[in-house]
């Protein structure tokens, strides 16, 4: 081989040496760097061909979308597409740039500090000369002295004006000496002097009172339920009160005691039953304290049925055709005594019956509804018609008027007639009227013979 490439025998191509530098790149026999081509290694065809592809375009002068370059202004501006973006490179910095910039930012900052100093110092200066000047005007000023008021007095009598009654008088009709007391005059009585109505003040008008509606008392006292819940909690959080223990039931049991509850179920349900019935005693006996006492309650459903707060007063007026069933007159004089009303039941067998009731609007609203109402008038009466009568013998008549109690006035006067309730038996209509002149009620005995039912002229 080395023949035939015209080396002589026993001398061939000598192979170069391999030099290198501290960072190992390859040097030259003078020292020089040797440049490293770049080597691509396209194992796919159509790389291969896009390599192809680009050397020819550039031999033609041709850029890509096979445009020739001739024909291209290179002032026009074209959005031009890469295909990659730029890759970022490492910013160094020099040393000592950090502590420059850090540096310059202190000394802007001092010099700002400075300058508000300044500015401070300068307020007070000027707050300080404005005071001075003040304190001399002050000064300038003459102070006037304050020369308090002599007011002249009266001088002290020997004996004040009050006093002097109660001196004894000599025959002249002096006073004697003013050691001697006519004693008289003094009495275990007091005296209270007549009160002197100043008249610079002025008269506060009486507060009216408020109505609340239903709608609104019902929120006010919800408002305070949640004030005082609100109280209770704050307490406990505070640690003044002990947190109530957690309210068992048998719905929440599992929740609440867990593993407790599945341990020994039948203790925690005892358990948890006693604490219900505890808790409902412990609410019955809070409503049993919160009641009234009898007497209490007794008054206050009293004051109720009185209404002693109105103007007026409301009457009724009725007129009874037969009160020989007791279980009716009964009726007539309990509701009366318990709706706490005044008048009268006169029963007069064979002339009339009048009963006259006086009081306030709730009762008399209640004793009206009773008497033409709620009292079956005819529940004892039996029918004289015998059942077993042939139907050709019956006879379609109207309906009889219902006149068993009628209404026959209803008003209000000023003043009560009557002190009290009272059932009175007659046995004539002298007795009668008697019994409602005493008591200067006899116009409701002529209303009473005067009275025609309207109804019966229909």
């Amino acid at each position: 081989q080395g023949l035939a490439a015209g080396f002589l025998p026993g001398e061939g191509p000598k192979a170069r040496k391999l030099i290198l530098d501290e960072f190992g790149r390859e040097l030259d026999e003078e020292g020089n760097v040797v440049p490293l081509k770049a080597q691509v290694v396209s194992t796919l065809k159509i790389n291969q061909n896009r390599e192809k592809d680009a050397k020819v375009q550039k031999l033609l002068g041709v850029k890509k979308d096979g445009i020739d370059e001739s024909y291209v202004d290179p002032s026009l501006r074209t959005n031009q597409r890469t295909d990659r973006p730029r890759r970022r490179t490492f910013r160094f910095l020099e040393q000592g740039a950090l502590v420059a910039k850090e540096q310059s930012i202190v000394k802007r900052l001092q010099e700002k500090a400075s300058g508000e100093k300044e500015k401070e110092d300068k307020k007070k200066g000027k707050k300080e000369e404005k005071k001075e000047d003040k304190k001399e005007e002050e000064e300038r000023v003459e102070v006037r002295k304050i020369e308090p008021k002599i007011t002249r007095r009266d001088p002290v009598p020997d004996v004040e004006w009050w006093d002097l009654p109660f001196l004894k008088e000599d025959v002249n009709g002096q006073k004697k000496a003013y050691t001697e007391v006519n004693v008289e005059k003094i009495t275990p009585y007091v005296e209270h002097p007549i009160p002197i109505k100043i008249t610079t003040e002025k008269e506060v008008a009486e507060a009216s009172m408020m109505h609340l509606t239903p709608k609104e008392r019902k929120k006010l006292r919800r408002l305070k339920r949640q004030e005082r819940t609100q109280e209770i909690r704050d307490k406990i959080k505070m640690g003044i009160l002990q947190p109530p223990p957690p309210k068992v039931k048998m719905s929440n049991l599992m929740r609440v005691l867990g593993d407790e509850a599945i341990a020994d179920p039948s203790t925690v349900e005892r358990k948890v039953r006693s604490q219900v019935e505890q808790r409902r005693k412990e609410h019955e006996q809070r409503n049993e304290a919160r009641k009234l006492p009898a007497e209490e309650r007794k008054a206050k459903k009293k004051q109720k049925w009185l209404a002693e707060g109105e103007p007026t007063t409301q009457v009724l007026a009725f007129k009874l055709k037969d009160l020989s069933n007791k279980r009716h007159l009964f009726k007539i004089d309990m509701n009366a005594q318990q709706f706490h009303l005044t008048g009268a039941c006169i029963v007069c067998p064979g002339v009339a019956n009048l009963v006259i009731v006086e009081g306030g609007p709730r009762a008399i609203k209640r004793y009206k509804k009773l008497m033409l109402r709620r009292i079956k008038w005819t529940e004892d009466q039996k029918d004289d018609d015998d059942d077993d009568d042939d139907d050709d013998n019956e006879e379609v008549t109207a309906p009889k008027l219902q006149d068993h109690c009628t209404l026959i006035w209803e008003g209000v006067v000023k003043n009560k007639n009557f002190k009290n309730w009272k059932v009175t038996h007659a046995r004539s209509e002298q007795e009668a009227r008697k019994t409602l002149s005493d008591r200067g009620a006899e116009h409701y005995w002529e209303m009473l013979a005067r009275f025609r039912d309207g109804r019966l002229d229909i």
